[in-house]
């Protein structure tokens, strides 16, 4: 797949920020010549209308795959596999699964609040940006390609392994599809 693709994995709420995500995609793709993707994987809700409206409204529909419903265990590999950046732009949260899942693929993580900027180390395992400001995570989704850090950030999150061992992501993918 030659195009860079961004992943959004999980229950779309409105506390997660999908919103300024997509807000942040036009920049992100005038910066990167349109070659990237943004995969939106999780169950909507009510709230589908909102976000189809919001990617019409932007134009952004050629860089968005939308797979709007539950993700078995088996086809949660796939996304992770194919994703180059793993981002969260939660509102708040005090803590997420996503992120241990994320570091179980060994891919780095965009995130900006509650207890995921602990997990996250800003420069050395992804990203920690202001939440509600899509300038931002454009910023540090384009810093990401631009500046080639994939290599460094995932052997940062290899080193931090242990800390996130498969036991443990066993757990937390337990705890969060209950």
């Amino acid at each position: 797949y030659d195009k860079k693709v961004l992943l959004f994995f999980g229950y779309v709420r409105e506390y997660k920020g999908l919103k300024y995500l997509l807000q942040a995609l036009p920049r992100i793709v005038r910066n990167l010549d349109g070659q990237v993707q943004l995969w939106v994987v999780g169950e909507f809700g009510a709230d589908r209308e909102e976000y189809t409206e919001l990617i019409n409204g932007l134009e952004i529909g050629d860089y968005v795959n939308v797979v709007d419903s539950y993700t078995p265990d088996r086809e949660v590999e796939q996304y992770f596999a194919a994703a180059d950046l793993v981002v969260l732009p939660y509102v708040s949260a005090t803590q997420s699964g996503i992120v241990q899942i994320a570091y179980g693929f060994i891919k780095p993580v965009m995130t900006n609040v509650g207890g995921l900027p602990d997990v996250v180390e800003d420069g050395k395992t992804g990203y920690v940006v202001e939440p509600e400001k899509p300038e931002e995570i454009a910023e540090a989704v384009c810093r990401f390609y631009e500046e080639d850090v994939e290599r460094r950030l995932i052997e940062n999150i290899e080193k931090a392994a242990q800390r996130f061992s498969w036991e443990r992501m066993g757990e937390v993918i337990e705890r969060f599809y209950e």
